[in-house]
């Protein structure tokens, strides 16, 4: 006979009304000292179809061990089955009230007055411990008795559970839908909680702070929802959330453990709400704050506004405002863009005003910042925390050092998709490193060999001789 649970409330009224004995089975959280939540607490007829209580319960406890599995943490929830003599002798659960009070205010204690003994019981928390170990066998429900190193981890189980359910206001269910977030370094699962809210928010606080950092977040960056939990998807949530071990307070701790690197090809049930390029811009950065709700850093501030600036050359609120750390320096053009406007400007016209303010805008960068995307070719070249690849590989000191003399480099490969390009050079002028096709033009050029640099002699191809057939033709 086939075993199932059901929560059918024609079963559950049925067997109160039953003039003889019946079985019930109870789920309850035990501990008074913090809240529980609704759906820790169950009650169920055990035995809907006649069929050995036993069985039902074991049903019972595999629905909420899968459940256990999907949720934020485990509850800590005793599930028993009881035996009694006469149902109409139970106080009726009533539509106006929920189970947790029934079972809290009428059933257990009607159970302890009666000095009722539960026919089997166990606490979910201990079964799914032991069910994590391959030393350790429940007896009738109950743990065996335990070795201390095995009674240690047990315990440093059930305090791990409790700070999970504090985090989640003792709620065990996830909120839908989960917030997944996919960088280069993998992806982030954040729950729809007030937890996993300031996670994200978190999150991109920090993606924001570090967006024109030359070792930051490259892209790009997308974020899901996602309405389904699955087994590999869960273990993953709120994963970023740790206690620090200093301070034993927790903290979002975004490092390169907590990203998932699994493909999660199948989306069908991921809805895209957001994605960036993550190009270091004033529009992509300003786009990235006003969909997160991130304040920008002075810092960040100034850059976006320059990069404004040296993109588009002039705009009249981000020179007047206060807040702008260079705003002394632009204020001239201000002057000088209304003079062209207005017919009054007796020197430069106003394309090359414009032009000069969007020098004087990429010199302040270069210069006074370090940002991803427009560094000078010194810092570039000399930073060695940052690769820079030839054919797939970081260049050597020496070559990068040949690059900053201005030395034309000959490579035997730059890159596989690029197999016609076999010459480097240095342009100070763009501040870029530029790949050709054909050496320069009375100029030296350099190869790297076991580590040094040395002059570049091309080998000479050696022309096939084909004999000649003195034979007479016929």
């Amino acid at each position: 006979m086939a075993t199932y649970i059901s929560d059918d409330p024609k079963l559950l009224d049925e067997l109160f009304r039953k003039d003889g004995e019946g079985q019930l089975l109870v789920g309850y959280e035990t501990g008074k000292e913090k809240p529980h939540a609704e759906s820790s607490y169950m009650l169920y007829p055990a035995n809907p179809d006649r069929q050995d209580p036993i069985y039902t319960f074991m049903a019972l406890f595999s629905q909420q061990s899968i459940k256990a599995k999907h949720s934020a943490f485990v509850p800590d929830t005793r599930l028993e089955i009881y035996s009694f003599p006469k149902m109409t002798d139970i106080p009726a659960i009533s539509g106006g009230i929920s189970k947790k009070e029934y079972i809290n205010r009428v059933l257990l204690p009607y159970i302890r007055e009666k000095g009722l003994a539960p026919l089997i019981s166990t606490n979910l928390r201990n079964v799914l411990f032991a069910q994590s170990r391959s030393d350790i066998l429940m007896i009738s429900g109950e743990l065996p008795k335990l070795t201390t190193q095995q009674l240690d981890e047990l315990v440093h189980f059930h305090q791990k559970q409790d700070e999970l359910a504090a985090r989640y206001d003792y709620n065990p269910v996830y909120k839908l839908p989960l917030h997944a977030v996919e960088t280069s370094k993998g992806i982030l699962f954040f729950s729809d909680t007030k937890m996993g809210r300031e996670g994200l928010k978190s999150f991109y606080q920090q993606l924001s702070g570090n967006y024109f950092w030359v070792h930051g977040e490259p892209g790009p960056v997308r974020e899901y929802n996602v309405n389904c939990l699955s087994d590999d998807i869960c273990p993953l949530v709120d994963a970023c959330y740790r206690k620090n071990p200093q301070s034993g307070k927790g903290e979002y701790d975004f490092d390169n453990a907590v990203f998932s690197k699994e493909a999660f090809r199948d989306r069908k049930q991921w809805k895209l709400t957001f994605e960036t390029d993550m190009e270091p811009t004033a529009s992509e950065f300003l786009r990235l704050n006003e969909f997160a709700g991130c304040p920008a850093s002075r810092n960040n501030a100034d850059i976006s506004k320059l990069l404004y600036l040296m993109e588009n050359g002039f705009k009249r609120d981000i020179i007047n405002d206060p807040d702008f750390g260079y705003r002394n320096v632009f204020q001239e053009y201000v002057t000088r863009i209304d003079d062209c406007i207005n017919g009054q400007s007796s020197g430069p016209d106003l394309s090359d005003v414009l032009d000069d303010m969007r020098w004087k805008a990429k010199n302040i960068l270069l210069t006074e910042f370090d940002v991803r995307g427009h560094r000078t070719l010194e810092r570039t070249l000399n930073d060695r925390s940052v690769p820079f690849l030839i054919n797939g590989t970081d260049a050597s000191e020496a070559m990068r050092q040949a690059l900053l003399e201005g030395k034309w480099i000959y490579c035997p490969q730059i890159s596989k998709s690029m197999p016609d390009l076999h010459y480097l050079h240095a342009e100070k002028t763009c501040n870029r490193v530029m790949a050709y096709g054909k050496p320069p033009a009375n100029k030296t050029v350099y190869q790297e060999k076991n580590g040094k640099i040395i002059p570049y002699v091309p080998a000479v191809k050696k022309e096939s001789k084909t004999k000649r057939n003195n034979s007479l033709k016929m």
